[in-house]
């Protein structure tokens, strides 16, 4: 009876083994679920490093691993790819069906006795893969031209996350002269794994490669959109981003990452994305987002209390009517969602910034007061209330500065003695108020750190004083 039981259970196991070799796979819900569960883990990386229990280098490492995953869903994973070399795919099976009872029943007569002890736990899985990969990189080494044999050890390598191991798999694929985009994407997004997200030299020429053989290929997109927001060009990174996200199939499963991502970027260097014209990574010039008239979208007339459909007015010379409209639903869509999520510090700050460029100033100054409460902290949100009340005010004749703007620049200068726009609003002051030699001290300490418009101003008011 033991026997037919071992026997039932050998078969079990080898079924078991081989089904993900002969199976058709399609998307199935464990993958779909994959994709939801990397989807919450991008936006409680988002939740963290709004609480504060996050650096940013954390956040960012964190988010581009599973960025990397999110764009690599939907792909065959390594096993799956098996059937693409019948030869190396049919070997293996073979030798799962006839080597795993033999094992068993080895591992049995020597450790058996199962009435007198338990049997010891089966080695995990991935222990399984490691062995095979490391059978199939040993066979590679005899066989170097086999282009199909050297990516699927590149694609094994990178399933179990020897990311060194594969980017070597992935070079050695490229030298052998392979077709289309996908080899060339592949390596340009495993040496951007290596680098700790970085985009270096060898995988922009790489990613750029792929684009001149497929300019659809959404990963080199991607991570050029990247480079470019490393390079500290955000318009550019937002305007390829932009790009892929406009040709996307609404059921691509790196869609919102690719969207949040933009937010982020956009959010930092206080940029509407709307307002980038969107381009691909191989075009000089961007692209015209303006449709013609038959498909000219029109911004909705704004009710001043409904707060997902804010004044674009003031706005409506600058962009096209889609851009207006586009513009009008980004900021009425993040207005709304804060309303159900008020912690959402980056969020206020984002609104903050977004009814500056609307000129709408009390909007603007309540989103900054909630972000200041969120986190008092913080400098960010105390700058950009000062600019918005500063916008208002005098600045270059007599009448004094806005006492909350005195409040505010103290404030800053308690938590960051140079910084150079509250050191120029507290020389300002000063100057307001007779006090020239107190003027001239902080516009000298702010020169030291200003660059830009604000360096320029600051020389012209220094040489006023002499």
């Amino acid at each position: 009876m033991i026997w037919a039981m071992l026997a039932a259970l050998a078969i079990l196991v080898v079924v078991a083994l081989l089904w993900p070799l002969v199976r058709e796979r399609a998307n199935s819900p464990e993958e779909r679920r994959d994709m939801t569960v990397l989807k919450d883990q991008l936006n409680e990386v988002a939740r963290e490093q709004t609480r504060g229990t996050m650096s940013e280098d954390e956040a960012a490492a964190i988010r581009l691993e599973i960025q990397r995953r999110l764009l690599a869903a939907g792909r065959r994973p390594a096993l799956a790819a098996w059937r693409e070399g019948p030869g190396l795919r049919a070997g293996l099976t073979a030798t799962l069906a006839i080597t795993v009872p033999m094992v068993a029943f080895a591992i049995y007569m020597n450790l058996g006795a199962p009435m007198l002890r338990p049997v010891a736990a089966a080695p995990p899985v991935d222990k399984d893969m490691a062995g095979l990969v490391e059978q199939l990189a040993a066979r590679m080494q005899t066989d170097p031209g086999n282009i199909e044999g050297w990516s699927l050890l590149a694609r094994s390598y990178k399933q179990i996350e020897r990311y060194q191991d594969a980017l070597a798999a992935y070079q050695h694929v490229l030298t052998l002269n392979p077709e289309g985009a996908e080899p060339y994407a592949n390596f340009g997004e495993m040496a951007v794994t290596v680098a700790g997200g970085r985009v270096g030299p060898e995988a922009r020429a790489a990613l750029t490669t792929a684009l001149q053989r497929d300019r659809a290929e959404p990963r080199a997109r991607f991570y050029l959109g990247l480079a470019a927001a490393q390079d500290g060009d955000p318009r550019t990174a937002i305007a390829i981003w932009r790009d892929l996200t406009a040709g996307a199939p609404p059921d691509a499963p790196w869609l919102e990452m690719v969207r949040n991502q933009m937010f982020q970027v956009a959010q930092s260097a206080a940029v509407m994305p709307m307002s980038v014209e969107p381009r691909h990574p191989l075009d000089g010039v961007a692209a015209s987002a303006t449709p013609g008239p038959a498909t000219q979208m029109q911004p909705q007339p704004a009710d001043p209390n409904d707060i997902t459909a804010p004044d674009v007015g003031a706005i409506k010379n600058q962009f096209s009517g889609e851009n207006l409209a586009q513009i009008q639903a980004m900021v009425g869509s993040l207005a709304g969602r804060l309303e159900n999520n008020p912690d959402d510090y980056n969020g206020w700050l984002m609104l903050g910034r977004s009814y500056t460029v609307l000129r709408n100033t009390v909007g603007a100054k309540q989103a900054f007061e909630k972000a200041m409460a969120l986190k008092p902290a913080e400098i960010a949100p105390k700058i950009n209330l000062a600019a918005v009340l500063l916008s208002e005010a005098d600045i270059n004749g007599p009448t004094p500065l806005p006492a909350q703007v005195t409040t505010i620049t103290n404030d800053i200068l308690k938590l960051a003695p140079d910084q150079p726009e509250a050191l120029f609003v507290r020389g300002l002051s000063a100057l307001k108020a007779g006090n020239k030699d107190a003027a001239r001290k902080d516009w000298m300490a702010a020169k030291a750190k200003a660059q830009g418009a604000l360096a320029t101003d600051l020389d012209r008011r220094l040489q006023a004083l002499k």
